[in-house]
């Protein structure tokens, strides 16, 4: 006789996306200070006799010891968007404003608030050494050795570069020279930090290494921190809050755990001994989101249900050849397939 066992799962709940929402999302200290706000940020580029319209009349905040995550596919708007902040792309209509400070009217002034990693490990220079590097870029905003010593010690230790801190970097592996790359956007202690991959090249230990250490700058230094990554782990694991960028369209922004509760669904496990008729097979896959998987311990099914009730259709089907059924587990989505979800709806209210 087989053992039927059975994991509890949240239910779905109906959810609208808070885009533009003027109440902060973020769940940590109830007097946040706003140190980012963007007003409906549009950019057009020009490519050959066509416009693409790469960011749409976007606005968001950020607040002081936040990490926001910006998800979206390859052309969403991330990358315009977050250029835009860094004053390094000039985009058409809204506007930013940094510590307070507009970042088109004074732009300078704004690039002393921020730190950047953008595009990988090019911030850096592979000729200059570790430490070099770290005193170069704090010098580029105006600050001394004696300013920033303290720093400097503490991201060589906190990111394992202190024995080879006085090597030239282009001698560096890739993920060591995204770790020299990180500790530059920190050395002066900005107020702003924008991250664009910043586990691109590490190692599992060294990336959950960086999560912790990215989450503990945040606290201490009051750090906003908005980190681009297609690492969904990542995401999941550091930061207080998501959005999510679709055609240049907000179409989500809410906490992690919120958008899990929302948008999670029970996927159906259901192991037989036997494989399915190909009648079975298709009626299965007219109705819902199913997969088939043959291993050594017998034929696989998963179901995606967003209603229970589903299953009796599903036990109807499988009764017409009577399988064996081995077990059944209810699993839960993990984030990945939950950014998918929204992706699938779109955007529209559901």
């Amino acid at each position: 006789m087989h053992s039927l066992t059975v994991q509890k799962s949240e239910k779905i709940q109906k959810f609208l996306p808070t885009q533009n929402s003027e109440e902060p999302i973020f769940h940590g200290e109830k007097n946040m200070e706003e140190v980012l706000r963007i007003e409906n940020l549009s950019k057009t580029y020009k490519k050959k006799n066509n416009e693409v319209l790469a960011v749409k009349d976007i606005s968001f905040k950020g607040y002081k010891g936040e990490i926001l995550g910006m998800l979206g596919p390859n052309g969403s708007g991330k990358t315009t968007t977050v250029k835009s902040i860094a004053t390094i792309v000039e985009y058409d209509k809204g506007q930013i404003f940094v510590n307070g400070i507009d970042n088109k009217k004074h732009q300078n002034s704004v690039k002393q608030c921020i730190g950047a990693v953008l595009e990988g490990a090019r911030n850096i220079y592979w000729r200059l050494t570790a430490k070099e590097n770290l005193i170069y870029f704090a010098g580029l905003k105006g600050f001394g050795y004696k300013q920033i010593k303290d720093n400097l010690e503490y991201f060589l230790e906190k990111l394992e570069l202190k024995d080879v801190a006085n090597k030239q970097v282009r001698e560096f592996s890739k993920g060591m020279q995204q770790k020299v790359a990180v500790a530059c956007a920190f050395i002066t202690s900005p107020k702003v930090v924008l991250l664009d991959e910043p586990t691109l090249g590490l190692d599992i230990e060294t990336a959950r290494n960086m999560q912790q250490w990215i989450k503990l700058i945040a606290k201490q230094q009051e750090t906003f921190i908005l980190i681009t990554s297609h690492d969904m782990r990542f995401i999941e694991n550091v930061c207080d809050r998501v959005l999510i960028i679709k055609e240049g369209s907000i179409i989500a922004n809410d906490s992690v755990s919120d958008l899990k509760k929302y948008f999670m669904r029970k996927v159906y496990h259901i192991l037989l001994e036997e494989d399915l008729l190909d009648e079975q097979k298709n009626n299965l896959e007219k109705g819902f989101r199913v997969r088939f998987e043959h291993t050594d311990k017998g034929h696989s099914i998963y179901l995606t249900l967003e209603n229970d009730s589903y299953l009796y259709d599903i036990f109807e089907i499988l009764g017409r050849k009577k399988q064996s059924i081995q077990s059944i587990e209810i699993l839960n989505d993990d984030f990945e397939d939950v950014f998918l979800e929204i992706l699938r709806r779109n955007g529209e209210k559901i």
